[in-house]
């Protein structure tokens, strides 16, 4: 064998190796992915603390509740956001001002459990990777989809809960969210997650 040939020869090796090794690591991303997705439907119901911050600066934090059907209520310092699956209520403390819309009106790049477990994963290019001990699952958008980030990282810990969501904005800043002391299936009441405005709240409601 010449020595052409056999740069050839390493250079086709070369790439199969390379292409079985995507193949096995995406096949191991899309595993690990459908226990994560596993467990959450096999949740009824959990809350945990909740804390954003944009670029390394801590900018709220509070509790978060959740429900199957895509129910979340989320308590923060200033403001509560409720949603009971088709309604969500916006509720600004310091304006006693509350707005109501559909959810299906509502802002398309807010954060949800379904998005990032079930809608973006289809519309992204996932793979697995090791941090700290805690598998990070990456997507990063397909070419062809017109999604609202470059790249997300979903930090999940040994029990197949999300810990934390990093996600790079087409702007390039940086978003990160952090969930920690889980409480599962406490049998939530259906009413933790409609809102009542109090007394004299002005009330601007966007359903049609």
């Amino acid at each position: 064998m010449n020595k052409m040939n056999l740069i050839g020869v390493l250079t086709t090796i070369l790439m199969i190796v390379l292409l079985t090794s995507r193949v096995f690591a995406q096949d191991n991303a899309k595993s690990f992915l459908d226990s994560v997705q596993k467990k959450y439907k096999s949740l009824n119901d959990f809350s945990a603390d909740f804390k954003q911050s944009v670029n390394g600066k801590v900018g709220i934090n509070g509790k978060f509740f959740y429900s199957k059907g895509n129910k979340f209520r989320l308590e923060l310092k200033n403001s509560t956001i409720v949603s009971n699956g088709s309604v969500i209520w916006n509720y600004n403390k310091p304006q006693n001002k509350v707005v109501i819309n559909n959810n299906s009106n509502s802002d398309q790049s807010s954060i949800t459990i379904e998005k990032f477990l079930y809608d973006y994963p289809a519309k992204s290019v996932v793979t697995l990777e090791k941090d700290n001990n805690q598998n990070v699952l990456i997507l990063i958008p397909q070419n062809d989809n017109k999604m609202n980030f470059k790249k997300t990282k979903i930090s999940v810990n040994s029990d197949y809960l999300i810990m934390q969501v990093n996600i790079e904005n087409l702007s390039g800043s940086v978003t990160n969210f952090q969930f920690s002391d889980y409480k599962l299936n406490q049998n939530l009441p259906d009413s933790r997650f409609s809102f009542s405005p109090p007394d004299g709240t002005n009330i601007i409601d966007l359903r049609k």
